[in-house]
């Protein structure tokens, strides 16, 4: 069985769609919680997602991105047949896609994700890195908000005007610093 969250309740099927490996798939993962965690909108600016030993690990990039983005909310969690999905087509190792729709086996009604995520981890079923204002934590941090700057091929000269404020209020000093850097000015 496959797991698949979503903040869209009552799905009969699963289609594909678009996301930052720019093909059409439907997403899903073997465990349950990791799936859980992608069950609201948010992406690869608020956390550092992975799994360790099968068990999920979620760092937040900034501070309060956990409570910011799951409390209040609720997701479905979708269970699915492995029949169609391939691994290794992405550069998560987690990660299972399907490039057809999917029908959904059984769906399960989380109401309060931010809880149940919580519970989790106390659990031993997640571990949450909360932000830490360590030179070690900023540096990894910094390392992966970059290569995000440069994979997805962010604006660099227009994204501190964006809508999103996330640019603004978290990695403004590390956008200019970078845009200075790409533009070559550093060059002698």
């Amino acid at each position: 069985m496959l797991y698949h969250a979503s903040s869209v309740k009552g799905l009969s099927m699963l289609t594909p769609h678009v996301s930052t490996h720019k093909k059409p798939y439907v997403y899903a993962i073997k465990n349950a919680v990791t799936a859980l965690i992608f069950g609201v909108k948010h992406d690869d600016f608020d956390f550092i997602v992975n799994e360790e030993n099968g068990i999920p690990v979620i760092y937040e990039c900034y501070p309060d991105a956990f409570q910011n983005v799951f409390k209040e909310k609720g997701c479905s969690l979708y269970e699915v047949n492995e029949e169609g999905f391939l691994s290794g087509m992405t550069s998560w190792a987690p990660e299972y896609v399907c490039e057809s729709s999917v029908r959904v086996v059984n769906e399960i009604l989380i109401a309060d994700i931010y809880s149940y995520l919580l519970d989790c981890a106390n659990k031993g079923e997640l571990f949450i890195h909360f932000y830490e204002q360590t030179a070690d934590y900023r540096s990894m941090v910094s390392k992966h908000i970059v290569d995000r700057l440069i994979r997805f091929d962010i604006d660099l000269h227009n994204c501190l005007q964006w809508q999103d404020r996330r640019f603004k209020l978290h990695y403004e000093k590390l956008i200019i610093s970078l845009t200075r850097i790409l533009d070559g000015e550093y060059l002698g």
